[in-house]
């Protein structure tokens, strides 16, 4: 049997986790958040280009930069930023 490890908080972690599930959802929290805030500008971090739903999963919104030329929106310069949101 494994030996259970603890979490930097002191409480006890799973076999495999890096972290314990109260850090782990404050860590998802936190980043859901700044996933959010970039969705509410509507702009891409990394090359100004707005950003565009894409409704094969809830919540996935990539920069209309990315994909092959002919998939691009409005001939934009290509660009791989993605990100998920909880449910925007």
């Amino acid at each position: 049997m494994a030996k259970r490890t603890k979490c930097e908080c002191g409480r006890t972690k799973r076999a495999n986790a890096s972290v314990c599930d109260k850090c782990s959802k404050a860590l998802d929290d936190a980043r859901y958040s700044a996933n959010e805030a970039i969705v509410r500008t509507n702009t891409c971090p990394l090359c100004g280009n707005s950003l565009v739903r894409n409704y094969s999963l809830t919540g996935w919104y990539q920069c209309a930069g990315f994909g092959a030329e002919g998939f691009r929106k409005a001939n934009s310069k290509p660009c791989n930023f993605q990100t998920f949101t909880r449910s925007l």
